[in-house]
């Protein structure tokens, strides 16, 4: 029998379960989620992979956990102070560089879960995209006030808010596919500004 750490049996599952969460995160940031094994993270926390079956199913019920459990609170981060004195454009503008920034931190759970979107079950691609909900709700609330200021032309703002987000997901994809993600960030971020504010025709164009 495992030795209990702890002043109860509840209180060494809680520990025990968050070093299991906490293990796992750094090892799929640092090797891949792929990559990692059952018994990479059993190894790294002390326990063997029948005990670690006592807390999580699979490999894939260990990630759906850290994504609820930790990606809301990062997205909370990402849209709180924005300038309050600031034009709606220049909020939208803050939006999509702390997203694209945020992805390409190679050091960030955020930058792994997007590299692995693909690799992952649909249900748990749900719980990602869930996940993001905090960020997609910012960027429609920004456009729907720049639309009724009259700052951003008349057009549904749930549809260009959403359009917005989809571009900040496509470029977030292209982001982790390339080196050197966190240096190419703010050249990305610069590019999606100026397509969503300036639109792709030229002053000269006629």
């Amino acid at each position: 029998m495992p030795r209990i750490r702890a002043d109860s049996i509840e209180e060494h599952k809680t520990l025990t379960r968050r070093d299991i969460l906490e293990a796992a995160a750094g090892l799929f940031r640092a090797q891949g989620y792929n990559e990692t094994s059952l018994g990479d993270i059993a190894s790294h926390v002390g326990i063997g992979r029948t005990t670690l079956y006592e807390y999580f199913a699979d490999k894939e019920g260990i990630l759906v956990c850290l994504v609820q459990q930790e990606l809301p609170g990062l997205m909370a981060d990402l849209v709180a102070d924005l300038p309050d004195d600031g034009s709606c454009r220049e909020r939208l503008g803050v939006l999509i560089e702390r997203g694209l920034e945020f992805v390409a931190d190679d050091s960030r759970l955020g930058s792994m879960l997007m590299r692995e979107l693909p690799n992952i079950s649909k249900e748990a691609q749900r719980e990602v995209r869930k996940a993001h909900f905090g960020l997609a709700d910012a960027v429609v609330g920004v456009c729907r006030e720049g639309v009724a200021s009259g700052e951003f032309r008349q057009m549904d703002p749930m549809v260009a808010g959403q359009l917005v987000y989809g571009l900040m997901m496509s470029a977030s994809s292209g982001l982790m596919r390339s080196p050197g993600a966190r240096d190419r960030a703010r050249q990305v971020s610069d590019t999606m500004r100026s397509i969503v504010f300036e639109g792709l025709v030229s002053d000269r164009s006629g």
